[in-house]
């Protein structure tokens, strides 16, 4: 875990949101932690004209507002040594050799010596990712194949719009750069507990065996949002949609992780094949159209946490008139032997009651049902079965891993009672859980791309869902409607009534 050495990162798109909120700060944080060595300059790339020390004022305002009173001066001190700044139009190859020649000066003046490796980050639009890569080209600064790990391309979502767009970007991109070299970064596969269900599934000999179609009832996987179009994020949100917003990367992502066979070697290219085979055997959960499997909705007015929220029509910089999806649920199979006939519920959106992220396997009921109990609600009582065993694998925001089993209330009968053993990761653990963007910054700089999306794993999953997004798109139907602070609407309830199951709601 020594830290890096000799590598350059050059941040495209410096005047952006994402470089502000997330990269600076988690290169700080990285910094601090003595991941990042003090010969490794971090240098921000923008149209705008700005010193060096104007671009170093601007981070710090940002980076101190953000974390208040931990923020370390001392520490900052140190870091804003390593931060410069160039100017560049990204779209005119021309000035890439201005760029190269100012980055070998700043490469000279940190101590850096020989072939320094260097990271190219595009915290772009993605119709600038292709323009980048051609100036870096025609600079001269993508190293030949037998340097090839010299020169690493971070790219940041949406890759593509469908599956043809997206083998137009990977086409355009393939022309200078080997699959190698380039890092599609998500970042939900940085989160801790992201990572831990690997560690989870295949370091534990209790669970793993039970992950098959043989134990598992069905499982479900929950994106779930409260907020809306703040930020005006709306004139983005109005073309994209939450099924490629979210869906087509993070909850398929997750899919992967949670249903994928344990890999030969815990390394990136064995894993990736692995999430890869999961993406090709997914199907459809029901037969026939569409919409007996998928379902698209959107929100209208409601109270989200008891405030008003407005009708995502009446949002900033979206049409009155969308048919734009906010919400998403799919019912999937994954036709292969581990899964045969075990449905995967798959749901995102918008204005729901809470934000969270979490993964829930339901497994079969035993066999034979020997103990039932009596369960009242006000003056009507019931005989319940015995339920189900849960396991619950939290994301966000409070990260976490719960077991619901049975065992019997005390007392003179045998009467079933639900409990819970849980796992909480901030009351065992006292450090602080790193930042998604630290750990996948690190690993670019490592050059580890275990985390990362590879090219067929992309295509696979727009292959899937490219048919849907089609099928709505050429639609004049209206998304079904719920309102703002429910959890979607009543069409996505009966998705997964067919399966005699309810959406599970986190707590």
């Amino acid at each position: 875990m020594a830290p890096t050495t000799d590598t350059s990162i050059l941040i495209f798109g410096a005047s952006g949101d994402l470089t502000s909120r997330k990269l600076i700060p988690a290169l700080f944080r990285l910094s601090q932690q003595q991941y990042l060595s003090e010969r490794c300059p971090v240098i921000g790339v923008a149209r705008r004209a700005k010193t060096h020390d104007e671009f170093r004022d601007e981070m710090k305002s940002v980076v101190s507002a953000r974390l208040g009173d931990k923020f370390d001066a001392a520490a900052w001190q140190v870091f804003a040594k390593q931060l410069f700044y160039q100017q560049l139009d990204i779209s005119t190859p021309s000035e890439y050799s201005t760029l190269k020649s100012g980055l070998e000066s700043i490469e000279s003046q940190c101590g850096m010596s020989g072939e320094p490796t260097r990271i190219v980050y595009l915290a772009t639009t993605p119709s600038l990712f292709a323009p980048a890569v051609e100036g870096l080209n025609a600079a001269g600064m993508i190293p030949t194949r037998e340097l090839a790990t010299k020169l690493r391309v971070v790219v940041e979502k949406p890759f593509g719009r469908d599956l043809k767009s997206a083998q137009e970007l990977a086409a355009q991109l393939d022309r200078y750069l080997h699959e190698s070299q380039m890092y599609r970064i998500d970042h939900y596969l940085g989160k801790e507990t992201v990572q831990n269900i690997l560690l989870f599934r295949f370091g534990n000999a209790i669970f793993e065996p039970l992950l098959n179609r043989n134990h598992v009832d069905h499982i479900q996987i929950t994106v779930a949002e409260a907020q809306g179009m703040e930020g005006a994020r709306g004139g983005y949100y109005d073309t994209s949609g939450a099924m490629r917003d979210v869906l087509q990367n993070h909850v398929l992502q997750l899919l992967c992780l949670i249903a994928m066979d344990p890999p030969s070697l815990f390394q990136a290219r064995e894993i990736r094949d692995e999430k890869l085979k999961v993406l090709q055997a997914l199907r459809p959960g029901m037969p026939g159209p569409i919409g007996n499997w998928a379902v698209r909705g959107q929100y209208t007015a409601g109270l989200v946490n008891r405030q008003p929220a407005l009708a995502y029509r009446e949002e900033e910089r979206v049409s009155p008139t969308s048919n734009r999806e906010t919400y998403v649920a799919m019912r999937v199979a994954i036709d292969n032997w581990r899964w045969a006939g075990v449905p995967f519920y798959l749901r995102t959106g918008k204005r729901l009651p809470k934000q969270v992220t979490e993964i829930a396997i339901q497994f079969k009921n035993p066999p034979l049902n020997l103990f039932s109990t009596v369960e009242c609600d006000g003056d009507l009582c019931d005989l319940v079965e015995t339920r189900p065993n849960q396991l619950i694998i939290r994301i966000q925001p409070q990260e976490a891993i719960s077991l619901r089993f049975s065992t019997k209330r005390p007392g003179m009968n045998y009467q079933v009672q639900p409990v819970s053993m849980d796992f909480a990761y901030d009351e065992h653990f006292d450090a602080q859980l790193p930042e998604a963007y630290e750990r996948l910054l690190l690993d670019v700089m490592r050059g580890d791309s275990t985390l990362f999306t590879r090219c067929d794993e992309l295509e696979a999953a727009w292959r899937f869902l490219t048919p849907v997004l089609e099928a709505w798109e050429s639609s004049s139907s209206s998304p079904d409607f719920y309102p703002a602070g429910t959890w979607g609407p009543p069409s996505a309830d009966r998705l997964i009534a067919e399966s005699r199951a309810l959406w599970r709601t986190p707590r």
